[in-house]
């Protein structure tokens, strides 16, 4: 277990916080119970791992379920969102089941493996369709700012990926990391906000 400067914990809250900023700009917008459950649960996982590494850095103990419960809300979480964001705009959203089955899926592998990995690809796979769902509607809405930024974050989030998955986490690459995580995530809360703001979808 890292040994992580009580710093570093307080910087965790920060790309939390821009997230939940971003989900509460967004539930009026997509008007949908789904994708405000799913941003709660999104943000929740997020909050769990910050108040871990607090918790980590305060020289308490390592309440491990803290950590790992992250994959299960994050990768139900953009699930919801993704399939919830589906249905803003032209067309139908697809069978709620299709989305559900492929989050109960990675649960039921994660418990037979005994790993959080296939959590990840379930969030990954989802958060992805987040993302290039709401750059789409930026660009149908004209929000051109909100385009590059949604872009932005989908590239931060596979750069956090790989930096993650670096087997030495020292220090120092935890601190890049955290830090891409909040210019990351504050980016897409600022996409957000320019969505939100400009022509309703046809």
């Amino acid at each position: 277990m890292m040994d992580y400067p009580l710093s570093l914990a307080l910087v965790d809250f920060l790309p939390v916080i821009a997230m939940a900023v971003a989900v509460a700009l967004l539930i009026p917008y997509v008007r949908h119970p789904a994708f405000a459950a799913g941003g709660s649960l999104a943000v929740l996982g997020g909050a769990l791992k910050a108040v871990w590494k607090l918790i980590v850095a305060s020289g308490g103990p390592d309440v491990e379920v803290l950590s790992e419960a992250q994959f299960f809300l994050l990768g139900t979480g953009f699930t919801l969102m993704a399939w919830a964001l589906l249905g803003v705009g032209p067309g139908r959203r697809p069978p709620l089941w299709v989305f559900a089955g492929f989050a109960l899926l990675g649960i039921a592998a994660a418990a037979a493996v005994r790993d959080t990995w296939p959590m990840l690809i379930v969030t990954t796979v989802a958060a992805t369709l987040v993302g290039i769902r709401l750059l789409l509607l930026a660009r149908r809405a004209g929000a051109t700012p909100a385009v590059f930024l949604f872009g932005f974050n989908l590239l931060g989030t596979y750069a956090m990926g790989m930096l993650a998955a670096r087997p030495e986490q020292t220090i120092a690459l935890q601190w890049v990391e955290e830090s891409l995580n909040t210019v990351n995530w504050s980016a897409f809360a600022l996409g957000a906000w320019f969505l939100t703001r400009a022509r309703p979808i046809d």
